[in-house]
């Protein structure tokens, strides 16, 4: 679970599968509790880069009173592999994983080149994982990226909106509950905040009009709203602000003398950090009191091209194996392809539906996973021997 974060044992089993099929691989850990396994093979001849990615952290557990299972047994049930992380995303992870071996099987056969990236650190931003890699060991970009994130068979993602979290501290130099003439509260100031903050959400998209045309088209609209729920179309062509978390006070007659805001703005692709951050300083402008702590490193919205080759394989290899097409869309949470795309590289999603993701009693279907692999596997093979 991430936090902490710390995937050594779930590295150590990815690294432990690789040795035993005799697929050579190297782990590269800066940070020591979060290591990574990178895994590279030539094909036969000259050819493309493909990159298959994967995460091995996932969210915190929660309450365990909310499961009706062990969490963290993996049971099998009425067709269904239970356990926090089975969507995000064993399930993507492990297609990658056995998409490299079976590729490796042939690799005599193959043009070009396939590098497996198995990444920690992609909860908490990616700083000691994915963006690691690509800062210092550039053999790894490659020229396509093919990831399991959950999608749902209908969708198959070329782009996502942005991740800015905002950190805002209040303080004030409070007192006793009765005497509220001697400093003002630092909660109601953060409430008052929290509300002026909410016009972040009326600010233009700015979307490229490529992405625009495509998130008009009936087809994606009826396939996001059937993967992610009724209005997904409208949340992913516009800003989002969630306050995830609020702290303040310490007892119920004691003035708050501080209080801690933490909001989790979604940005539409086309809407940068810069641009946001600008009129949040705007928005705040009326509340001396509030402190705007510097966020943590983000990547803008990244989008891919709609029309690459890669998403059209995906769409024809899952159309075969699924019966269903799935419609291109741009993803509402994140992933490390930002990274990719970040730097000029296409970067694609095709995973499991997100049904119960980080929510208690997580489970995929063991045939939906199944159709993951499948996908994965003839997926990169055909944009090898086709590029």
């Amino acid at each position: 679970s991430n936090p902490p974060g710390d995937t050594r044992a779930g590295a150590a089993l990815v690294a432990r599968f690789l040795d035993e099929a005799g697929l050579a691989h190297r782990v590269i850990a800066p940070q020591p509790t979060m290591p990574n396994i990178a895994a590279t093979f030539a094909g036969g001849s000259p050819g493309g880069h493909l990159v298959l990615n994967g995460h091995i952290d996932v969210f915190p557990i929660g309450e365990r009173a909310h499961w009706s299972r062990d969490p963290l047994s993996g049971d099998i049930v009425d067709g269904c592999v239970f356990g926090r992380g089975s969507v995000d995303m064993k399930c993507g992870t492990t297609a990658s994983i056995f998409a490299y071996l079976y590729l490796h099987a042939m690799r005599d056969r193959l043009p070009g080149r396939v590098t497996l990236t198995v990444v920690s650190d992609e909860e908490t931003g990616g700083r000691w994982g994915t963006g690691y890699l690509l800062d210092h060991h550039p053999e790894l970009l490659g020229d396509c990226v093919l990831n399991g994130e959950p999608s749902s068979k209908h969708t198959v993602r070329f782009a996502e909106k942005g991740i800015f979290w905002l950190r805002l501290r209040v303080r004030t130099p409070g007192a006793h509950g009765a005497y509220p003439h001697l400093s003002a509260s630092a909660t109601r100031i953060a409430a008052r905040a929290v509300v002026a903050l909410e016009k972040l959400e009326a600010l233009p998209p700015e979307m490229p009009e490529a992405i625009v045309r495509t998130l008009a088209r009936d087809d994606v609209r009826a396939a996001m709203e059937r993967g992610l729920g009724k209005g997904a179309v409208e949340t992913a062509s516009r800003l989002t602000l969630n306050i995830g978390m609020l702290h303040g006070g310490v007892k119920v007659n004691m003035l708050p003398g501080e209080c801690l805001i933490e909001a989790d703005i979604r940005l539409p692709v086309g809407l940068t950090r810069a641009r946001v951050m600008d009129e949040v300083r705007a928005l705040l402008r009326d509340y001396p009191e509030v402190e705007i702590e510097e966020p943590p490193p983000t990547v803008d919205a990244t989008a891919s091209d709609p029309d690459h080759p890669m998403l059209r394989i995906i769409q024809d290899n899952a159309e075969a194996i699924t019966g269903v097409r799935p419609t291109p869309t741009v993803s509402l949470g994140g992933s490390d392809c930002r990274f990719w795309r970040a730097r000029g590289v296409p970067a694609y999603i095709y995973g499991c539906l997100p049904d119960r993701m980080g929510a208690p009693d997580e489970r995929v279907p063991v045939e939906e996973f199944l159709d993951v692999v499948r996908v994965h596997t003839l997926s990169a093979h055909d944009w090898l021997v086709r590029r």
